[in-house]
């Protein structure tokens, strides 16, 4: 843990880090429902500064919010190694020192679902994105990246009632490219699909990442049919739509945007290094793409649907979000709650200190006709406002505070923590903790 912090930011910082984490980590409180976190574009620097400070002290607050929810699991929403990707001669250390030791050490027991950004495509040379898949299948590991695209089912029980959450992750590099200068490169490098059945490029005048994308496209319509559960979501790295430097997607908005209406489906991106809510109709899409810095300026506002944006972190350390933000921040991530009626979904700055809380999202239901749909439903707390006004230390002391007070209550966990003089523990659960289902 003590990598967490480096030595520049000095013994004061060190022990803020490590005393936050340790009194959150003593207990977790019980819950009933199904919790995830998740964050985009986090993967470090380069190799030769494979984590930054901002990425730091945004896992440091993903791993508080993700122990006091009780997170099922957590989602790295692409852009994991920057700046190129991986090549055979760098796997071990950059999973090692960019997510090992950030992410997985402090956090034992949640698996980690990844998929693949542009920049694990290599952006700008070429880079080997199926190692990311076979890591997933080294012992012990809790980085999950079992194919491409995928999806996540969990069944869970709130409130005494019997629920279920889809979540349809896509590789929306195979779908919508990276531009003509990168397209040799992600040609070169699906070729190992080519040895799992998917078709290569052919008679048909397709490329073989524009014939993947064909049947990728057709995986998901059936996916999204097929799907039955309460709550149906659909994550990839490119946004729909986003102020950022990148901008709005138009192969999203052409091709999945329909799909998203036509099912009750939601959907949650990274790739503008920022936190952004919209919402398209009873479409609700997010932008969380700020795991290592924070933030892009709103250049391409112009490009998002108008009167959607619901709220924006944005600018350097966020001085031009809207609302504005409290205090200077340095990254952020999202954290999702399912209930029995509804989701609650939070978008928090590093320290974990929530900076918007969406209106909850109400489950799908079924019609008649046999069609999904769902719906915003009304929310707001007086505590997440309040909040949103703490400062980073404010807000974490509060937290410790907060769960101490809880401690009487707990019984899903216990942690004992080690050799705390350097931040430098080992954690034990008394049961297991956070198991994949």
């Amino acid at each position: 843990a003590a990598g967490l912090m480096q030595r520049s930011a000095g013994p004061m910082a060190r022990r803020v880090a490590c005393s936050v984490l340790s009194a959150v980590l003593l207990v977790a409180p019980v819950r009933s429902d199904l919790s995830v976190v998740g964050l985009g574009d986090w993967g470090g620097h380069n190799d030769e500064e494979p984590s930054t400070y901002s990425q730091r002290l945004t896992a440091i607050g993903l791993i508080r919010v993700a122990v006091e929810k009780q997170a099922d699991f957590a989602m790295l929403m692409g852009d994991n190694f920057y700046l190129h990707g991986l090549t055979e001669g760098d796997m071990t250390s950059r999973f090692r020192d960019t997510f090992e030791a950030i992410y997985a050490q402090l956090l034992p027991g949640v698996p980690f679902y990844a998929f693949a950004g542009n920049h694990d495509y290599g952006e700008g040379q070429l880079a080997n994105v199926s190692l990311q898949l076979a890591y997933s299948k080294q012992v012990d590991t809790q980085w999950r990246f079992p194919s491409l695209w995928y999806k996540i089912h969990r069944d869970f029980e709130a409130d005494g009632k019997q629920r279920s959450l889809d979540m349809v992750v896509l590789d929306t590099i195979v779908l919508c490219g990276n531009g003509e200068t990168n397209e040799d490169y992600i040609e070169q490098e699906l070729r190992f699909l080519d040895g799992i059945g998917m078709q290569g490029p052919g008679s048909s005048g397709l490329s073989r990442r524009q014939a993947a994308a064909e049947v990728q496209w057709a995986w998901l319509e059936r996916e999204l049919m097929e799907s039955k559960a309460d709550y149906l979501w659909v994550a990839g790295h490119y946004p729909i739509w986003s102020a950022g430097n990148d901008g709005s997607q138009p192969c999203l908005i052409e091709r999945l945007r329909p799909l998203l209406q036509a099912h009750g489906a939601h959907y949650i991106s990274g790739h503008d290094h920022m936190l952004e809510h919209f919402e398209d109709g009873d479409v609700n899409t997010f932008v969380v793409g700020a795991g290592k810095e924070c933030c892009y300026p709103p250049v391409n506002l112009g490009s998002t649907k108008k009167g959607a944006i619901r709220y924006m972190l944005a600018g350097n350390l966020g001085s031009l979000s809207m609302p504005p933000v409290p205090f200077p921040v340095q990254g952020g991530f999202a954290s999702m709650i399912f209930g029995a009626e509804s989701v609650a979904v939070e978008l928090h700055a590093h320290d974990g200190t929530v900076l918007y809380a969406a209106p909850r999202i109400a489950r799908r239901v079924q019609s008649s006709d046999g069609m999904w749909f769902g719906k915003a439903v009304a929310t707001g707390s007086d505590d997440t406002m309040l909040a949103s006004l703490l400062t980073p230390r404010v807000a974490a002391a509060a937290a410790v505070v907060a769960v101490a007070a809880s401690a009487a209550s707990v019984t899903s966990a216990i942690f004992v923590l080690r050799r705390m003089s350097r931040c430098d523990w080992q954690v034990r659960a008394s049961a297991p903790l956070l198991l994949e289902q």
